[in-house]
């Protein structure tokens, strides 16, 4: 140890150093960094001279303030020695003997440690202080494996102030070891942010990065990462043992920084057992500043010889529950197939901080898989509950604040208080019932300061209702600010959907004041009608045109109903009539007038409970028959999905004068914000929609009749998602990697059910819902189960049935073979499409599979003229010295997309050399395996302007091997930005869990990368 030399010590020094027991007060007690910000200032700006000055004149300086106490004495030896990057110290010349820097180079050949340079200086500045040796969990610590003192042994301090001890340990403060990873483990999930990888053997970096957490951290906090050889060291007053600490959850300092604590249910061991294949990881969090914290996890599955890897590739983010509310987190796991997985969960307060870093770490071992484990219809970055988002949109939950809410019947309402004006969006989400047909079957309303939603659940199961919230007069995309998971176990659930509310939202919509439209009449969304008659009035400017739809799902209903509209100088009304009981819904649209363009927008809508009124002379009252004998509204409802900035979206054959509203789901959006264009090819009336913008998109198509009345044609969801994000969340594409196991398991409790008990008509309205909902495996099983009771062949429902399932099928068959992007299997979709179609059900999907192949045919014909270069061709291009202008510039775009450097394409004999590789590593095989879906935007925009100032015949006169490497370059880019290529991975999730490498007392020998 260093002496002080003179130094005269305190009188306690005479006397026997204090024997070790728990400190009396927390750290929060003594210490805080504002309180003592004065030390940091002063010791920060020491003079860099006292490094190779002698350790006298250091602790003069660090001690030279004789109204310092002893909290303020430690502090500056601790700040002064982990401000020192003792690994990124370069020493040119053999430093002074006996100074800090020669010091620091022991430490640095672990000739030396921290601990005993800290012990040192405490010493000299008169504090009590030792070294104590023992293990820790650093980063070369697997975890879950069983301790070995020798290859964990360190060392740390405690020093004696303020009549207690207290732990420092300057290594792990000052030293972290970043990326250290195991080869062991497969990430399956990275909490709503998949990306496949597995992780690769990396020992880490060590970097340097000042963490408070390590100067005078409590004993009850620092014993599960530093476990002393002497029990009293622990400073607790119930000592834990080895064992103990071996077993205890992997918990680190980011958990006690965000005040999360463990409950009475919460899993204590690292080491957990999954029961029926599911697992719940609870914890509390301090109710006070929660909403600051948020929190990511990733799931990694063990690929070692012992466990299943039969689900390596299956991303499991939809099979877990992230909770997340003011006092309370968890994280609910199932899983669909059996093995031993890792959980990390990271944490962070975005008040002090953007990089999540590591809170603690599970091993989960799974040995049977859950039965018939379906995916979470959703998997929200902020989780499921009313959350800090919630609150900080303005909202407040007054019926439900927890993340599960359960209903017997499918019904439910939801109540928010708002203290903001906000507009506020939804989203229904669920694994079997597509995104077009859910947005019927919810709505929100604004009532007396407080937002309503409702829902209807058209089946059992369970439901992602997703909130967004935009402040008042903000335009753009809203924010997702609460998510609840909406479960029913009712199997035989039928309700029917909401009329038609255009964006789900009642009232006055955010474009209604750009176009200078105002209700004069009715403010509120939801209307009764007593004498089943309502007048809606509105003052629009006069260049201005309202139409109306009316709206309900009662064929009797829809016979009877009427609106007469009239405009007087700039005010429109209309008169709704609706004799038949029964709910109906308004939706109000302005155009401009004379405006050739065929687009409306909508600027109100109504839901109206009408009690009915006699009907008039001569007409009829239907009685409500059986479903299938009632005339059908057809209506088209698709979801679909593309990368793609322009759709083309046809219109229902048979239908003329066709208008078309379009609008961004969860956004509030200007005017003509999506370019919509009416336009005629081969023979089919199609809209052209551009979207510049990432997001979903719904767009109803209406039939406009002479009085300004609208028929509702076809309602389509279009998802536009970057090309390498296309089908990663579709959950049947991710059901059919786990199908087999599952699906026997379901049809063998199906079986259980004894079909042949059920009557007639339930069995028939098991086949009308499966039709509703258009679940082709409910559908199959419907229909199964209904042609053993040996109908009659011609059963009009039954051959309506079984048209819908191959039609289903066939759209199935689309989408799989657009996933895969086969040419081959793209024409034979194709062709089963066209042949099960009917009432324009597939024309959308047929239209965009055929685009689809237009483009991998084109891609294939580019690729083969450069695959199909003979090698001479090649020679010649690879012959020349200083190539004529534009042959390198042409080479140089084709590299960059194959991703070459920009800093290695700038050099002519670099690609000379990229041109003469062979195996896996030459250009044509590079070329081969290429998919412009891959390739990153800003990558193709680099390649275009390497190409930009040449034409095809510049460089064709010069090279053709040159021009033929142009054509595929240009080709590729324009594909790549036709779809808006592929997402760079979210570099906010950085592998920051500070983890610590070595152990001080054997010499924490620093290794790179």
């Amino acid at each position: 140890s260093i002496s002080a030399r003179g130094r005269k010590p305190p009188s306690y020094h005479s006397r026997q150093i204090p024997p070790p027991k728990p400190p009396k007060t927390k750290k929060d007690d003594i210490f805080s960094l504002e309180k003592y910000q004065y030390v940091d200032d002063y010791v920060l700006n020491a003079p860099p001279k006292l490094l190779m000055g002698s350790f006298k004149e250091l602790i003069r300086y660090l001690t030279a303030e004789e109204d310092w106490d002893d909290v303020a004495k430690a502090r500056a030896i601790f700040r002064w020695v982990t401000a020192i990057d003792v690994y990124s110290l370069k020493v040119d010349s053999d430093p002074p003997t006996h100074s800090p820097l020669e010091y620091f180079t022991k430490i640095q050949k672990n000739q030396g440690n921290h601990a005993h340079l800290v012990s040192g200086l405490c010493q000299m500045a008169g504090l009590p202080c030792v070294i104590i040796s023992g293990m820790n969990k650093s980063a070369a610590y697997e975890i879950g494996s069983k301790c070995e003192r020798k290859q964990m042994g360190a060392q740390w301090n405690a020093v004696y102030i303020q009549d207690d001890w207290r732990f420092v340990d300057a290594f792990w403060a000052s030293a972290c070891v970043v990326g250290k990873k195991s080869s062991e483990w497969t990430l399956v999930d990275s909490d709503g942010n998949v990306t496949q990888e597995d992780e690769e053997e990396s020992e880490g970096e060590t970097q340097h990065r000042v963490n408070e957490f390590y100067f005078l951290p409590d004993p009850d906090q620092l014993i599960w990462t530093h476990f002393p050889d002497e029990q009293d060291w622990q400073l607790l007053a119930k000592p834990i043992t080895v064992k103990d600490y071996e077993t205890h959850v992997y918990v680190r300092e980011r958990f006690y920084y965000l005040g999360i604590n463990f409950t009475p249910q919460s899993e204590m061991k690292c080491i957990l057992n999954t029961k029926d294949g599911e697992i719940s990881l609870p914890f509390s969090l301090p109710p006070d500043r929660s909403e600051f914290f948020r929190f990511k996890y990733m799931l990694y599955k063990n690929r070692s010889a012992d466990g299943d890897q039969s689900g390596a590739d299956v991303n499991l983010d939809r099979f877990v529950l992230f909770e997340h509310t003011a006092d309370s987190l968890r994280f609910a796991l199932r899983f669909p197939l059996s093995g031993k997985f890792k959980m990390d969960i990271f944490g962070l307060d975005t008040r002090q901080s953007d990089i999540f870093d590591l809170t603690c770490t599970y091993l989960i071992h799974c040995p049977n898989a859950q039965k018939n484990c379906l995916p979470l219809p959703d998997c929200p970055p902020i989780g499921w509950g009313f959350g800090g988002e919630a609150k900080n949109a303005g909202l407040e939950a007054k019926s439900h604040d927890g993340a599960i809410i359960i209903t017997k019947d499918g019904k439910v309402e939801i109540k928010l208080g708002a203290h903001k004006d906000i507009r506020l969006h939804q989203l229904l989400k669920n694994t079997i019932v597509d995104e077009a047909t859910l947005s019927k079957y919810a709505v929100i309303r604004e009532e007396n300061g407080e937002f309503i939603v409702d829902l209807r659940l058209p089946q059992g199961g369970e439901y992602a209702l997703k909130l967004y919230a935009n402040e008042d007069g903000e335009d753009g995309e809203a924010g997702n600010v609460l998510n609840y998971l909406i479960k029913c176990n009712e199997k035989n659930l039928s309700n029917k959907p909401f009329p038609n509310i255009t964006d789900g939202f009642l009232g006055k919509k955010s474009i209604a004041d750009a176009l200078g439209v105002k209700a004069l009449s009715h403010k509120d969304g939801k209307i009764h009608s007593k004498d089943g008659r309502t007048r809606l009035e509105f003052q629009a400017k006069n260049n201005m045109e309202l139409v109306c739809e009316l709206h309900s799902n009662d064929p009797n209903a829809t016979k009877h109903m009427k609106v007469y509209p009239k405009e007087v100088n700039g005010k429109w009304i209309f008169d709704v009539d609706m004799p038949i009981e029964g709910e109906y819904s308004v939706n109000i649209f302005a155009k401009k007038k004379g405006d050739e363009n065929k687009r409306i927008y909508n600027v109100y809508s109504y839901m109206i409970e009408s009690d009915g009124h006699e009907l008039e002379n001569g007409e009829e009252n239907e009685s409500k028959d059986d479903e299938d004998t009632k005339e059908e509204i057809k209506v088209v409802t698709e979801t679909v999905q593309t990368s793609e900035k322009e759709i083309l979206i046809p219109v229902p054959k048979g239908f003329d004068n066709v208008v078309a509203c379009l609008h961004r789901r969860h956004a509030d959006d200007p005017p003509n914000a999506q370019d919509l264009e009416f336009m005629e090819q081969d023979g089919m009336k199609l809209f052209k929609a551009t979207f510049d913008e990432y997001g979903e998109y719904i767009m109803d198509l209406y039939q406009k009749d002479e009085n300004g009345q609208l028929k509702n044609l076809a309602r389509y969801q279009v998802n536009r998602k970057p090309a390498s994000e296309l089908y990663q969340d579709d959950a049947r594409l991710l059901m059919e990697q786990l199908q087999s196991d599952m699906k026997q398991n379901r049809e063998d409790e199906e079986r259980k059910q004894d079909e042949s008990d059920k009557e007639l008509g339930a069995l028939k309205r098991d086949i009308q819902r499966a039709m509703d909902l258009k679940d082709p495996e409910m559908l199959e099983r419907s229909i199964a189960a209904f042609e053993a009771t040996n109908p009659p062949e011609n059963d009009k429902l039954l051959q309506k049935a079984k048209r819908l399932l191959e039609l289903l099928r066939a759209k199935e068959e689309l989408n799989t073979a657009s996933h895969s992007r086969s040419l081959q299997d793209l024409d034979k979709a194709i062709a089963r499409a066209k042949a099960a179609n009917y009432d324009s059900l597939l024309d959308l999907q047929i239209v965009m599979a055929g685009r689809l192949r237009d483009q991998l045919h084109r891609i294939e014909k580019l690729r083969h003229s450069v695959l199909n270069m003979d090698n001479r061709t090649i020679s010649e291009i690879r012959t020349y010295g200083n190539p004529p202008d534009g042959v390198h510039q042409s080479l140089q775009a084709a590299f960059l997309l194959l991703g070459n450097s920009k800093k290695d394409v700038k050099v002519w004999k670099t690609c000379q050399s990229i041109l003469g590789k062979t195996g896996r590593d030459s250009v044509m095989r590079k070329i081969s395996g290429f998919d412009p879906k891959d390739c990153y935007l800003d990558v193709a925009l680099s390649a275009k302007a390497v190409i930009e100032p040449y034409s095809l015949e510049q460089i064709r006169d010069v090279s053709a091997g040159a021009a033929t490497f142009f054509v595929w370059a240009k080709g590729m880019i324009e594909e790549v930005e036709a779809t808006g290529g592929a997402q760079r991975p979210d570099d906010k999730m950085k592998d920051t869990s500070t983890s610590k490498k070595g152990g001080a007392g054997q010499g924490a020998k620093k290794k790179r990368k």
